[in-house]
């Protein structure tokens, strides 16, 4: 008669290796492999299942799989751990028993490199065999020895549709860590696709950015040595060619910003002159635009962070409203300070050709921007100074009226950063 309780207990127990292997998947270390298959291996030798009078119990399944996946150290650990367990549960003559043994260690050490080179069904196809010959071997072998003639047919025979459950439940075993480690390899690779995907989409923006100035600064030079060339177009030239560079040389600080980052000392920064001044530098492009800019910066208020970097992000910001508004328009700069919460929103609006919703989800994204000529480094790196303070970013948008962009910085230099920051 079969205990149901204890089967239902062993099989339980023969699967829980699953719930540490795919967290640990990556430590391949024999004695990992070994601590990992110990435990169902002494559970189910501890709570056998009783059937026909006699005690069976699963560690073929632990001992056969934990010795495939691990290796010769792995298998040597776990036949002398099992042996040593025995022993101790007595009524056994243990050199009898490693005999019977000796077999299925044979068959193991043959199978190792088979095994590893074999796919997910030949796998499940060998542990089957292989526990089915180590019950088989193991039982009748051990019978031998102790002059028991009878027991193949009066007790082991009857016992084989359980040791067929247990070859079942071995080939379940090792289809469930096939597929974990299936998954993982997958994960791991998407994983390096998007890798290389990203460093593909970083050699190929910096390519094509950085060729176009590069492209004009090469024609300018040849034209510059015509010997024919009048002063006033000489100097034109001269100076595109140094605009071109300059470009250039913001390009690739963009992406060195974004591929160094670096911590920086928190400095105080006066809200009012920081604004008044990212104001002041917009003033000529807006002019040329004939945008009109809007400042109200009548409270004090002070934050943290890089004041170079803070201008930088609000340059950039005030950069792409102007260039949102290719008739014209206004653009405004303020911000309100909110005393209980210590924290103070910057707001910079424009009376642009607005974003979809679309275009909202995705700003921030990296090389994703809505001019024509751009990276979409800069509110990458806009994102990227404004998280640095410990602010967040909210943008409201609608076609045809406009943008805002909300800032919302603390008033309060964190203690965690300052500790950390200085230099």
């Amino acid at each position: 008669m079969i205990s149901h309780s204890d089967f239902i207990l062993n099989a339980f127990i023969i699967f829980l290796p699953l719930i540490f292997y795919r967290p640990f998947y990556k430590r391949k270390h024999p004695f990992f492999v070994y601590v990992l298959f110990l435990i169902p291996l002494i559970i189910t030798m501890t709570f056998p299942v009783i059937i026909l009078d006699s005690v069976l119990d699963f560690r073929a399944i632990p001992l056969v799989i934990g010795s495939l996946y691990g290796g010769i150290y792995t298998t040597l650990l776990l036949f002398g751990s099992m042996l040593a367990y025995r022993q101790l549960l007595g009524g056994i003559e243990l050199f009898h028993y490693f005999l019977s043994l000796l077999p299925t260690i044979g068959v193991l050490l043959f199978l190792f490199k088979m095994y590893e080179k074999a796919g997910a069904k030949q796998r499940m196809l060998l542990v089957c065999g292989v526990c089915f010959f180590m019950r088989v071997s193991v039982v009748n072998l051990y019978a031998l020895f102790e002059g028991k003639e009878t027991f193949f047919m009066s007790s082991f025979v009857p016992s084989l549709p359980i040791i067929l459950v247990q070859c079942i439940m071995a080939v379940m075993l090792v289809f469930m860590i096939e597929m974990i480690r299936t998954q993982n390899r997958m994960q791991e690779e998407i994983i390096q696709a998007e890798k290389m995907k990203v460093v593909s989409e970083i050699a190929a923006s910096v390519a094509h950015e950085v060729r176009n100035p590069l492209t004009s600064v090469r024609g300018f030079i040849q034209l510059l040595s015509d010997p024919g060339l009048n002063e006033s177009k000489r100097k034109e030239f001269s100076a595109i060619t140094l605009e071109e560079l300059d470009r250039a040389e913001a390009i690739i600080s963009d992406y060195l910003s974004l591929a160094k980052p670096q911590i920086e000392r928190l400095e105080p920064i006066e809200l009012d002159q920081a604004l008044s001044k990212s104001a002041q530098i917009l003033s000529s492009y807006a002019n040329m635009q004939n945008v009109e800019i809007v400042t109200d910066l009548k409270v004090h208020a002070t934050v943290y962070g890089s004041t170079s970097k803070f201008r930088q992000a609000i340059i950039n910001i005030g950069k792409n409203a102007i260039e949102a508004m290719p008739d014209g328009g206004k653009l405004t700069m303020t911000y309100t300070v909110n005393e209980p919460n210590k924290t103070v929103t910057i707001s910079i609006a424009d009376t642009g050709i607005g974003m979809n919703e679309e275009q909202l989800k995705r700003l921030g994204a990296p090389y994703y921007t809505t001019k024509d000529k751009g990276t979409g480094l800069g509110t990458m790196v806009l994102f990227s100074v404004i998280r640095g303070m410990n602010g967040k970013i909210e943008v409201r948008s609608k076609e045809g009226v406009g943008t805002a962009y909300f800032i919302t910085l603390p008033l309060t230099q964190p203690e965690s950063q300052t500790s950390a920051n200085l230099v």
